[in-house]
């Protein structure tokens, strides 16, 4: 059986590929568990410096896998909670808060439908690009009866605000790539031709900055909602006194200053 997430390191990027073209990559147990295993990995390698995120074929993701959520329906309602419960708590939610929590910059290019569970991995992400003929759609209330998950609920106020969220969460419409772009859903739309060399790009763009100041620069700003102001200036303060005594900022002060001394 060939992988359900390939994965590829080249000059400290990895590249992860949601690898089930013939399901529009869609988000069954063995594709969460390979992609949790992938993530895990990445973090393990000392010599990946950022990671791409895609899918194969013409989807990034269909979301989740209808033939799963029919096999364990027929076990009946409490198997259901049970199984799709446990699914979520052991492989769904760790996938989003792994890239969340990345010590490396993680960027997804979206190739084409970006759907349920996977606008939640998608929006989990530092940057997020999509290609021309892609759309976000968030399908769980409106065709499911059931709720946006694997973080969609909180990443999807912080992006677009509470109006905008919760249209595109209890309305269930389709939002194409220039619409995400002008809303601020996604970092660019570009076109689907030049989508994985922009990826690639941004991830060396971003490999080569200080890991420690682009992870603690993501917290900031995702705690940023829930501090007063005066938190936050103190989360920078403490930030900020760790980061002037690393040799990043000391090297690159002291390129700056040679240069404007040449």
């Amino acid at each position: 059986m060939a992988a359900a997430v390939h994965s590829e390191v080249r000059e400290g990027i990895a590249t992860l590929v949601l690898d089930r073209a013939e399901a529009l990559n869609a988000l069954g147990p063995p594709l969460l568990d390979a992609l949790l295993a992938a993530l895990r990995a990445c973090q393990a390698d000392t010599q990946v410096r950022a990671i791409v995120l895609t899918g194969a074929g013409r989807a990034f993701s269909g979301g989740g896998d209808i033939g799963y959520f029919a096999d364990v329906l027929a076990g009946g309602p409490q198997h259901a909670q049970e199984q799709i419960g446990r699914g979520m708590e052991q492989v769904g939610n760790p996938i989003a808060q792994a890239i969340a929590d990345s010590a490396v910059p993680v960027v997804v290019a979206v190739n084409g439908p970006c759907v349920g569970a996977g606008v939640g991995i998608a929006l989990a992400a530092d940057v997020v690009i999509a290609a021309r003929s892609a759309y976000f759609l968030v399908p769980q209330v409106a065709q499911l009866g059931a709720v946006p998950d694997l973080g969609a609920t909180w990443s999807l106020p912080r992006l677009v605000g509470r109006s905008r969220a919760l249209g595109i969460a209890l309305l269930g419409e389709r939002i194409d790539a220039a619409r995400a772009e002008q809303w601020g859903l996604v970092w660019r739309c570009v076109d689907d031709a030049a989508l994985l060399d922009e990826a690639h790009a941004l991830a060396r763009r971003l490999g080569s900055a200080s890991a420690a100041a682009l992870r603690d620069t993501r917290q900031l700003i995702d705690a940023a909602t829930d501090r007063t102001l005066a938190e936050q200036l103190a989360g920078e303060c403490e930030a900020q006194r760790r980061h002037v005594a690393g040799a990043f900022f000391n090297d690159a002060c002291a390129r700056f200053l040679a240069r404007a001394r040449a």
